[in-house]
């Protein structure tokens, strides 16, 4: 093994779809051994994922994550084990009833997480296959201003790629940093409260083990991993990643088909870069 250099690690924070995964390539092997060699080696492995917690906490068990967990975009970080909330950063009422103002014109789906439920105006076609896809319920309240008062996680816009680009630019004029508007897939146009965020809620979970960003170690793909990418001490950014994550990360690994994650993490490990 080669001799440590004088940079080293601490913690390990990995985006999940397209980064660790996807729909041809689920988690390898070859990632759970370099995950759990990170581990012992000294450094905390996390998921940073735009994926709802439960959904998170299932990815957790299948790669061996015990660290608490990053979830909705930075929006919630929790225990997978015992459910413990540290952080949670849920629209006020307020912000959700200007978000959904804002999108009343719009003429795709949107749905509005609470809990571990999703709330609709009116059940689609494709919201009946998301909640199958998801075990998810879905409730379908008629109005979502009704759903305003509960305080809802995220509001999720769904729609064609091209539209939804548009409304996340309309929506970030409307509310700049009033509110968090991220892309997570190409189709889908994210509303957060503005203090969510995966960078920001990484810091929540560096702060009480005394770990500066410096000594992190962030991997993404996707627009929502930008501000995560920017923030991180080494930023890696999966081949066949989005032009704007590409652009904020310190390097690129090989794609998620070949396992890009695990060798970079491989590298690092044989630089003893991880205590």
């Amino acid at each position: 093994m080669a001799k440590p250099t004088g940079k080293t690690y601490k913690l390990v924070a990995l985006d999940v779809d397209g980064t660790i995964r996807s729909k041809e390539h689920p988690i390898s092997d070859r990632t759970r051994r370099a995950i759990a060699q990170v581990v012992e080696a000294g450094a905390v492995v996390t998921l940073a994922t735009g994926r709802s917690y439960r959904s998170a906490v299932k990815q957790s068990q299948e790669v061996g994550v015990t660290a608490p967990i990053v979830s909705f975009q930075g929006a919630h970080l929790a225990d997978p084990a015992t459910e413990e909330v540290f952080w949670h950063q849920p629209l006020t009422e307020a912000l959700t009833r200007e978000a959904l103002d804002a999108m009343r014109a719009w003429s795709g789906d949107v749905m509005a997480y609470y809990g571990h439920e999703v709330y609709v105006n009116k059940m689609t076609p494709w919201i009946e296959a998301y909640g199958g896809r998801n075990e998810v319920v879905i409730n379908e309240v008629g109005d979502l201003t009704k759903v305003a008062e509960m305080e809802p996680t995220r509001l999720v816009a769904v729609g064609d790629p091209e539209e939804v680009e548009k409304l996340e630019s309309q929506l970030q004029g409307i509310f700049d940093s009033a509110l968090h508007v991220t892309r997570s897939l190409p189709q889908f146009c994210e509303v957060l409260h503005p203090r969510s965020g995966k960078d920001k809620a990484l810091e929540q979970l560096c702060k009480p083990l005394g770990i500066g960003r410096e000594k992190v170690v962030a991997f993404g793909n996707g627009y929502n991993d930008v501000d995560m990418l920017r923030w991180a001490g080494l930023s890696v950014a999966i081949g066949g990643a989005v032009p704007q994550a590409l652009a904020a990360a310190d390097r690129t690994a090989p794609p998620v088909e070949q396992d890009g994650v695990a060798q970079v993490l491989e590298e690092l490990l044989a630089q003893g870069m991880f205590r």
